[in-house]
């Protein structure tokens, strides 16, 4: 049985029910406000610049399922907007963005501009053949291939960077193998020329040759002539014929196939320039090949008739995103937009180039890496990630 309280203590509740109840409409009414004041002036939204860093640091690490260095750099007709790294070079060496990088088959959008450069200056013809320019004979390549079939890798030319070639290049890492030499390596041709478009880095071994027999230059000497010096593109350099100065990232690969990467620029000395050649022997730090790309597809690094057909697709290619091939220049598509330029892989290294005509957006995404399992979807997946910020803050 409950004890009965005096009337006036009834009064004192009630007082203090009213009092609690005024107390929490107040509390309630500023908690609204204070949540309207929330919804004007919500946090502040990360800065491009932060979420492109963040893009690149989740792709980078020591795991095996991660990119070991990376160096990007992204510009909007001609200007440097945004420059990136991530990783290592070696262990305790951060990725910087002065190190050179090789930069693989994007070597040939450079050849390639070398050869319509010539073409420009009425010393060359992309209906030249072989046996115009070269003696060299060999029962795998038909002399009467032209320029333009090489250019388009439309010969039908065996490759010619096969484990005889290698046994040669790692019994003396420090002598370079003549080109000449190399030509002896390509196979029997997997096509008649002109038939279908066949990637073959044989064919931009033989356009280098062209090149050296119609300038009576090495590659070298002619891409810093024609491009280097005078677009003061002063971190590029052609590694067959020069030497690359500067700090260079070291190349890192699954030698064994074990699943571990090693560092292999003990390696990396004149045999493996020479073996790379015209088909992948240029370096170049990531600013340097972004505004490579500039000059190349929105510039006048060749002539305005030379670029277009650079960037005509020749041959269509039956891929979703790599659409087709010009001369020397892939088309891939990134987020519906059609981009020019190429990719590259190495021994050590994997790259990308490429240049959107919509938002004259160009980037350049260099890795030291190659045989790894998990760095061509890494870097595929990098560049897709980094240009759809791009194109959104655009």
């Amino acid at each position: 049985m409950h004890p009965i309280r005096p009337f006036n203590s009834y009064i004192k509740i009630f007082h203090l029910c009213c009092v609690g109840f005024l107390l929490l409409v107040v509390s309630s009414c500023s908690s609204d406000a204070a949540g309207s004041n929330d919804d004007q002036n919500p946090p502040e939204e990360e800065s491009i610049e932060t979420r492109l860093q963040t893009i690149v640091d989740e792709k980078v690490g020591t795991d095996a399922d991660k990119l070991v260095g990376v160096s990007v750099s992204i510009r909007v007709d001609g200007e440097e907007r945004w420059s990136l790294q991530g990783g290592i070079s070696k262990l305790g060496v951060p990725i910087t963005k002065n190190m050179r990088f090789g930069v693989g088959s994007i070597t040939k959008t450079v050849v390639a501009a070398t050869v319509m450069k010539l073409v420009d200056e009425g010393l060359l013809n992309l209906e030249d053949t072989i046996a115009d320019w070269i003696d060299l004979s060999s029962e795998n390549v038909d002399s009467s291939i032209t320029v333009y079939q090489l250019l388009t890798h439309s010969s039908g030319l065996f490759g010619y960077m096969y484990n005889d070639l290698w046994a040669m290049a790692e019994a003396d890492l420090e002598t370079p193998i003549p080109q000449e030499t190399l030509f002896g390596f390509i196979g029997p041709p997997t096509n008649e020329p002109g038939v279908a478009h066949e990637y073959s880095n044989s064919n931009y071994l033989i356009l280098g040759l062209i090149i050296e027999a119609a300038t009576e230059k090495t590659v070298g000497e002619v891409m810093r002539e024609k491009f280097w010096t005078p677009l003061n593109l002063n971190e590029i350099y052609f590694g067959t014929n020069e030497t690359i100065a500067g700090t260079w990232a070291a190349p890192w690969r699954d030698s064994n196939g074990d699943g571990t990467l090693q560092d292999i620029e003990d390696e990396f000395g004149p045999a493996y320039h020479s073996i790379f050649y015209c088909a992948a022997d240029v370096f170049a730090t990531a600013s340097d090949l972004s505004m490579w790309a500039q000059h190349l597809y929105n510039g006048n690094a060749v002539s305005e008739a030379s670029r277009t057909n650079m960037m005509t697709a020749h041959f269509d290619i039956p891929d979703a995103e790599f659409v087709s091939y010009g001369l020397g220049t892939r088309e891939v598509i990134f987020h519906g937009r059609s981009t020019y330029g190429h990719t590259g892989g190495m021994r050590g290294y994997g790259a990308y180039m490429f240049f959107d005509p919509i938002s004259k957006v160009s980037i350049a995404m260099l890795n030291n890496q190659s045989r790894s399992a998990d760095g061509p979807q890494l870097r595929h997946e990098l560049v897709i990630e980094l240009l759809g910020e791009v194109f959104d803050e655009l």
